[in-house]
């Protein structure tokens, strides 16, 4: 059994889901690289009849894993209705189109699909039973992000969920 062990070792072993090379498509990530503050705009009636509007604050970061294939999101949300999680973000089997899977204090795990391009972010998910899509514009100077997400459930019509500003802090 040793014997087999060493001589694998020896080998080159390539598994066919690893890229030879990095795809110059991830370079698109790097706008959102960094420390954020984020505002999270419900408004009136979200949590309710008669709730006022609120607006929940936290802090996200995006930063690249070791080799820059994948760009890990982790955020905070100081509403307590509101999930702190992670995001890992890489290329899926399109160029143009990037895959989000994300992780969150409440359970959920989702995955989405994502585009970054000319200033524009888009993240959407079709599931049948709940989708939801983001769109959202990075300003020039790439200090902030501004967008709303929408929601759809049971294919039902679309419906503004909830505003998500990002501030750049670092």
């Amino acid at each position: 059994m040793t014997r087999g062990l060493t001589a694998m070792s020896e080998q080159q072993i390539a598994p066919a889901d690893v890229p030879s090379d990095r795809s110059p498509a991830l370079d698109r990530l790097d706008a959102l690289v960094g420390e954020w503050d984020t505002a999270a705009i419900f408004d009136a009636g979200f949590f309710g009849p008669g709730s006022p509007e609120i607006v929940g604050r936290g802090h996200t970061t995006f930063s690249w894993m070791e080799g820059r294939h994948f760009l890990v999101q982790t955020y905070t949300n100081e509403h307590p209705d509101a999930p702190d999680g992670m995001c890992v973000i890489g290329l899926s089997d399109r160029p143009e189109v990037f895959v989000q899977h994300l992780y969150d204090s409440r359970g959920a795990a989702r995955d989405y699909l994502m585009t970054l391009e000319g200033g524009e972010l888009r993240i959407w998910r079709d599931d049948p039973a709940f989708a939801q899509r983001y769109r959202a514009t990075i300003s020039a100077d790439g200090k902030t992000i501004e967008g709303a997400w929408e929601a759809s459930e049971n294919g039902g019509p679309w419906r503004h969920d909830f505003t998500l500003v990002y501030t750049r802090v670092a």
